[in-house]
């Protein structure tokens, strides 16, 4: 019996190795630590950070809520969404794969009656959906309006200085007894 079990713990290793080798092969990226944007992705999502970790190596930083927005919304797995991104696909096409219908999706309700995303008539890049939904991730993660995300972003801001500024103010927040809690998609 305990020969089964070893060569079923072997066999088991083996194939996540295999996997993760798969994953990670001609993939680009940075091999620093996940930055503070990228923990907050992680935290919003509830994402184990050595998941979070795989894919920020695999893809930008700026693509991670990306990643789990169009996962948690059809409902599949993290690592899925990621290898069809890096094996080139527009995130137009993948959300298009997953079965979800990207009018509906990538639109982000502002307070003042803006709405950012997408048109009828227009089919959205890239860019343009990276922006989206990370203004709708540091909206609600952060409890401000898209609008100032927005602004900040139309100002220069980086989605990890933008996440670095809230982030600090929370943590002061945190540290003087005030609980955090946020809404997820």
């Amino acid at each position: 019996m305990n020969k089964k079990i070893f060569a079923a713990t072997i066999i088991a290793s083996i194939g996540i190795s295999v996997f993760a080798a798969d994953f990670n092969l001609g993939v680009s990226g940075s091999d620093k630590g996940i930055t503070g944007f990228a923990l907050s992705v992680g935290e919003y999502y509830q994402a184990p950070v050595e998941e979070v970790r795989v894919i920020r190596r695999a893809l930008p930083s700026e693509e991670l809520s990306v990643v789990y927005y169009l996962a948690r919304k059809a409902h599949r797995n993290p690592e899925y969404v990621t290898k069809m991104r890096a094996n080139g696909r527009s995130w137009w096409d993948i959300t298009l794969a997953l079965g979800l219908d990207p009018r509906v999706i990538y639109v982000v309700e502002s307070p003042r009656g803006h709405a950012y995303g997408h048109s009828k008539n227009h089919m959205l890049k890239d860019v343009e959906v990276v922006e989206i939904v990370n203004t709708r991730f540091l909206s609600s993660y952060h409890k401000v309006s898209a609008d100032e995300i927005y602004e900040k972003r139309r100002g220069g801001r980086d989605y990890d200085a933008i996440d670095d500024d809230y982030r600090g103010k929370r943590e002061h927040h945190e540290e003087h007894g005030h609980g955090h809690h946020h809404d997820r998609d």
